[in-house]
């Protein structure tokens, strides 16, 4: 039996054998297969058909080179033939590399002694074949979709019948029925009136004269839709020439129709918004032929626009190629994005810009006349280059010079710069110049841009040093260009003005403050011309008052009114920054008066402490009003600590040797007596700091503070030569400091101590002349002094007066005058008198100044009062000047 098998497959070799040899030519794929299903041979063909080398094939699977879609119907028919029965089979499936095959398999049974022992296989390739019945099938779905998407369809006239046949896709675009066969009369119906002669003639010349023709018209469809439908049509004749008809085709272009309609009025407002360009706008298509030109443009090239349409740029214009312009426009292109060139236009003597913005028919080109701008680049650039020579020079400049390249890194740091920054030139150089000097991201953003815009910045921006400080610098920024116009670096001049800044700013408040104080001043007049009677007529009334509580209402009365007064002094205070009076101040006494004020005032949960230098300097000034500034910063720090704190006064001497701002006052050089009030209250921001001093600001609330305390304390500390400084942060306190001059002179009078009181004088019958245009002034005086002993004649203004003075029956004893007044005031007045009647003592009397007008004093006036003035200081002052200036008797020489 093993003979047997042996002898089989010897045969079997030599049948495949033979089959190779049979094979080895044929135009079709021929293999063998044993009983497992793998290949014993292979033919040429099949290899060249899987796109395998032999070798890859013998003794593998065959359906694993198959690669079909049914792999199921293969194994069934190798399993008929190895079953003895010839099969067929049609399979599609995949080569190893990719490529889709159809194939037509047959397999036929080989046997050896009635034995099935392999399988013969022949294969027919039918891929070209099924792709093109695909194909075929493909176009014609293709088409009648393309017919449905595309909206057209057939049409044909026979010319003999004139009948119309329309295709599917055409009744479809109409309307039309699709189981009609004679559409003739509905297809006509369709075309309006104006549009059906001219369709008609047309087809009547193609059936007759064999003319095709093409047309768009509207046409209606059953439901009444306009259409636009564009129409082709060319004659169909017999192979003898004879015209038995005309056909075509129909197509719906509505859609398109209104794009071009809209295109048109889209295309109508571009060119509007062209024309009214400033600068100039052309298009240029692939080959540089000019297809536009607005009218800005057509002026700048000095050419009409008929020249420019249609004409290759550089023939017209061959020197722009020396410029660089067309390497320009051909980078544009070529890179596919915006290229800008700028150079000089030699016929023209004039710089142009262009801007070179790629399209899809060529380029858009923005035209810009850049010859002023350009002069003024080149200026800057001299301008540079001059600088760049003095370079050794720029270490020794006082501003910051530096260089830097565009990204921000150093190239060179000036002396200046390290001075100021903190940074020195080592540390500097190769560095970004932002990480040193610390500008804000947005302020950055903004000067670097104008700087790349414009080639140019200038302004004031706010940096920081190596230390944190914050400073402000006068900027001025140039950038730097190579031969080409290629910017290369920034040359920066910075100039710290941190200091003049803060200057500037304390001048604008005190300019504010003098405008507020003029403005509050101006009222003080007539102010105190109202309380002057009041006050005169309360203190009258109560001379013979017995009843107490009548007494207590005219000291209600008479307490109202000088606070009304004193109100009105700290206006005029601050206005007009009064004197005072000047007398050696000792500052001991001061600080004793002012302690013992604190302590009535404060809370018993603040603790006071009180530090002086010994011995104290002796200053000269009004120790009442110094008095009066240092309890109104004691009384702010009071309400801005509340029941606890603490409350430092101290006083000492300060040596100033440069000038220096403050925040209210500049201080010159020399030697201060030091007076300083802080406080542990709330403190205040920068804000309010910085509005402290103008008159009637507070932040107390409503009803408890007027908002003068300390722009009154600056004035008076300014009458004084001194200055004012405050110090405050918020949560941590506040701290007040002033400053006096020291009294210097070794024979200066001892400090004044106060005075004691004295009783009121009374007259001797003297008579006084009261001369003011406020009658309720006149009568409240004339009675006060009639009441003290005094005889009294009135005039309204000072005309009046002289006439009583040189035509009245009665010898005038003195003058009391007011000095703001209509017709004839009270200069004009004592003048008159001074020259013509100096024996009569003068004493002027104005509500524009509160504390006296020593000036005045001398100027034919022998005293000034001013308004309100009490019963006390009226008396006074004319007694004192009746003696002063008191008369021989008549008739003694």
């Amino acid at each position: 039996m093993n003979r047997g098998a042996d002898t089989i497959e010897h045969e079997l070799a030599t049948v495949v054998h033979a089959l190779r040899l049979a094979f080895h030519d044929s135009p079709d794929p021929a293999f063998a297969l044993d009983t497992e299903g793998r290949f014993l041979m292979v033919n040429p063909v099949l290899c060249d058909f899987l796109h395998v080398e032999e070798e890859s094939l013998l003794g593998q699977p065959y359906d694993l080179f198959s690669q079909s879609t049914d792999a199921e119907r293969i194994r069934a028919s190798v399993a008929t033939a190895l079953g003895g029965s010839a099969t067929r089979y049609r399979a599609t499936g995949t080569r190893l590399n990719g490529e889709p095959f159809v194939t037509e398999v047959t397999l036929l049974p080989l046997r050896l002694g009635g034995q099935v022992v392999a399988l013969a296989g022949t294969a027919m390739d039918l891929t070209l074949a099924g792709a093109a019945n695909a194909a075929a099938q493909r176009s014609e779905d293709l088409l009648r979709l393309a017919g449905r998407i595309a909206r057209f369809g057939g049409w044909s006239v026979d010319a003999e019948s004139r009948t119309v046949d329309l295709s599917e896709g055409a009744r479809r675009i109409l309307g039309l029925p699709t189981d009609v066969a004679d559409v003739s009369a509905a297809a006509w119906a369709l075309h309006p009136d104006d549009e059906r002669a001219r369709i008609g003639a047309l087809l009547e010349s193609c059936l007759t004269n064999g003319e095709p023709f093409e047309l768009e018209s509207i046409m209606l469809t059953t439901s009444g839709e306009r259409l636009m439908i564009r129409t082709i049509g060319e004659a169909e004749r017999r192979s003898d020439g004879t015209i038995v008809g005309a056909r075509g085709a129909i197509l719906d272009v509505t859609a398109a129709a209104a794009a071009r309609e809209r295109e048109r009025a889209l295309e109508a407002r571009l060119t509007a918004t062209l024309s009214s360009i400033g600068d100039g706008i052309i298009f240029v298509d692939d080959h540089d032929q000019v297809t536009y030109a607005n009218p800005r443009a057509v002026a700048m090239s000095q050419r009409t626009e008929d020249e420019l349409l249609g004409s290759p740029l550089w023939t017209l214009f061959p020197e722009a190629v020396e410029s660089g312009f067309r390497d320009a426009f051909q980078r544009a292109r070529d890179t596919g994005s915006r290229v800008v060139h700028r150079a000089l236009f030699p016929p023209y003597g004039r710089w142009f810009e262009t801007t070179a913005y790629p399209t899809a028919e060529g380029l858009a080109v923005y035209l810009r006349d850049v010859t002023e701008e350009q002069t003024t680049v080149e200026e800057a650039q001299r301008a540079q280059e001059r600088l760049a020579y003095q370079a050794a020079l720029l270490d020794t400049a006082r501003d910051v010079m530096l260089v830097r390249e565009i990204d921000g890194t150093v190239l060179y740091w000036n002396k200046a710069a390290a001075e100021l920054y903190g940074w020195s030139a080592d540390e500097a150089v190769g560095r970004s110049v932002y990480d040193l000097i610390g500008m804000e991201p947005a302020e950055r953003t903004a000067s670097v841009g104008e700087l790349m815009r414009t080639g140019y910045f200038a302004g004031e921006v706010e940096q920081r040093t190596r230390d944190g400080r914050s400073i402000i610098v006068d900027a001025r920024w140039q950038l730097l260009r190579d031969e080409t116009g290629k910017p290369t670096a920034v040359f920066a001049v910075n100039s710290d003005i941190t200091d003049y800044r803060r200057e500037l700013e304390a001048r604008q408040r005190a300019q504010r403050l003098e405008s507020l104080g003029t403005l509050a001043g101006g009222i003080a007049h007539d102010l105190n011309n109202v309380l002057t009677p009041i006050l005169m007529s309360v203190q009258l009334l109560a001379q013979d008052e017995a009843d107490a509580e009548r007494r207590e209402l005219l000291d209600t009365v008479e307490t109202a009114v000088k606070r009304g007064a004193e109100m009105i002094r700290q206006v005029l205070t601050f206005a007009r920054g009064i004197d005072g009076r000047r007398v050696p101040v000792d500052v001991g006494r001061l600080l004793d008066d002012l302690l013992v004020l604190t302590r009535d005032v404060m809370p018993r949960g603040v603790a006071v402490e009180v530090t002086r230098d010994e011995p104290l300097p002796v200053i000269t000034g009004d120790p009442t009003q110094l008095l009066q500034v240092l309890v109104n910063l004691v009384t702010n720090a009071r309400d801005a600590m509340g029941d606890t704190g603490r409350l430092s006064i101290s006083a000492g001497t300060l040596e100033i040797v440069d000038e220096y701002s403050s925040v209210s006052h500049a201080a010159t050089p020399g030697t201060y007596l030091q007076l300083a009030v802080e406080d542990s209250g709330h403190g205040m921001t920068a804000d309010v700091t910085g509005k402290i001093f103008e008159p009637f600001f507070t932040t107390k609330p409503h009803g408890r503070g007027t908002g003068l305390g300390l722009a009154t304390s600056l004035a008076i500390v300014r009458s004084h030569g001194g200055f004012m400084q405050v110090y405050s942060e918020p949560g941590r306190g506040t701290r007040f400091t002033i400053g006096i001059p020291i009294e210097t002179d070794p024979n200066a009078p001892a400090a004044h101590r106060g005075g004691d009181s004295i009783d009121l004088p009374r007259g001797r019958g003297e008579v006084v002349l009261v001369v003011d245009d406020e009658e309720a002034i006149r009568t409240v005086t004339r009675r006060t002094l009639e009441a003290n002993g005094y005889r009294v004649i009135t005039a309204a203004d000072g005309r009046e007066a002289i006439d009583i003075i040189e035509h009245g029956d009665v010898s005038i004893d003195l003058v009391l005058t007011d000095m703001m007044m209509p017709v004839m005031d009270g200069a004009a007045t004592s003048a008159y008198l001074e020259e013509h009647h100096p024996r009569i003592p003068i004493i002027a009397a104005s509500g524009l100044n509160s504390g006296g007008d020593s000036s005045a004093v001398g100027m034919g006036i022998a005293r000034f009062i001013g308004k309100p003035y009490t019963t006390a200081a009226l008396l006074t002052s004319v007694s004192d000047t009746l003696r002063e200036h008191r008369l021989p008797p008549e008739g003694d020489g």
